[in-house]
């Protein structure tokens, strides 16, 4: 009997310390780096030039560029639209703790999909108008299921139970300045609590890759025979499209989806293909090589 409430003195006195102590001190830190911390300039970009989009994002990498489906999705988006911009490759986040962002007309601006939509009524360029409502939609809600649902089932694989191999097969070490051995240790407990607290973490792993499995032969349903998503022209959702699931497809970390795509979604593979031969003619001259 004592040794069991022994035990259950320890549980208590964990249970404590991680609920309590532990996140109250991150807290007091959180804070403490905020209140001690330079302010920050409004922009970083000083002698920025008008209507020309400065598009922050992560080093780049070789196989699949970039580790940000958002930023592929984002700069291939520009591509589509002729849009000039610039790249500015860094590690720094937004205010907003968010990467990819922009810097335009003076301005910060963060979130792909708050950027498209802020270009879209600037320069009057809607790829969305070439469909009906009821397809541009479609588009809409596949997005918001890959960027909210399918592509967070990635980030589970990749960060969650695999972040030594992600880290290897795109030899992040040797392209990104620092952090990187710290950066994986601590996310793969990172993405497992957050993916805990959103419900995701709560299933089985095969019953995630599941959902995303449905996700993505859902999508390949919808595209059918088409060129792209909604019809014969590219819209905002291929972008998205080419941005998310070429992660997977360029990735070769045993991706769940990647075989899903390769066996039962092959008109899905084709469009990522296609819209890189379209917006991407230099993607192997851009690739930094393997060292």
């Amino acid at each position: 009997l004592i040794h069991f409430y022994k035990r259950m003195l320890g549980f208590l006195s964990w249970t404590i310390w991680t609920f309590g102590a532990l996140p109250l001190g991150l807290a007091a830190f959180v804070v403490y780096r905020k209140v001690t911390k330079p302010p920050r300039e409004p922009i970083q970009k000083k002698d920025w030039k008008k209507d020309v989009v400065y598009l922050y994002q992560f080093p780049l990498l070789p196989k699949v560029r970039t580790i940000s489906p958002f930023a592929m999705k984002l700069e291939t988006w520009l591509r589509m639209n002729d849009i000039k911009y610039e790249n500015i490759f860094t590690l720094k986040f937004s205010r907003k703790g968010q990467i990819p962002y922009i810097e335009f007309n003076g301005e910060e601006i963060p979130d792909s999909n708050i950027i498209i939509s802020t270009l879209k009524k600037y320069f009057n360029k809607d790829p969305e108008d070439a469909y009906s409502k009821r397809e541009a939609g479609i588009g809409h809600t596949v997005i918001t299921m890959l960027e909210n649902h399918t592509t967070p089932t990635g980030f589970d694989y990749r960060y969650g139970h695999h972040m030594p191999e992600f880290l290897e097969c795109l030899q992040v070490a040797k392209f990104y300045p620092s952090g990187v051995k710290m950066w994986g240790m601590i996310q793969p407990y990172g993405t497992r609590f957050r993916s805990y607290l959103q419900g995701t973490g709560r299933h089985e792993l095969e019953e995630i890759w599941e959902f995303a499995r449905k996700d993505l032969v859902a999508v390949s349903e919808i595209l059918g025979d088409k060129p792209f998503l909604l019809g014969d022209t590219p819209s905002t959702v291929d972008c998205a499209l080419f941005g998310h699931l070429a992660q997977f497809l360029y990735i070769d970390i045993g991706f769940p989806q990647r075989e899903v795509l390769v066996k039962e979604c092959s008109n899905l593979v084709a469009l990522v293909e296609r819209m890189k031969e379209k917006f991407w003619p230099d993607w192997e001259e851009q690739l930094p090589k393997m060292k």
